[in-house]
């Protein structure tokens, strides 16, 4: 019987702490645009708008990066 094996994550050529890094820094410059505009502008957007955009960005970035160190 063969022995199955998980598939690797999606980050796999990269390390763990630059996925990390990855993710606080876009985390960091999607949210920034919000608060300002909630705070400073007063325009009445909710706090997950910055953290929806910046987990899809996330993705985005990650696969970029592991598809320019593959190749």
């Amino acid at each position: 019987m063969s022995k199955q094996t998980s598939p690797p994550p999606f980050w796999h050529p990269l390390p763990l702490w630059q996925v990390i890094v990855i993710a606080l820094v876009l985390q960091i410059v999607c949210m920034v645009p919000v608060v300002l505009l909630r705070e400073g502008l007063r325009v009445p957007l909710p706090p997950w708008v910055g953290s929806a955009i910046a987990g899809g960005l996330m993705f985005v970035v990650i696969r970029a990066v592991v598809q320019r160190r593959r190749g």
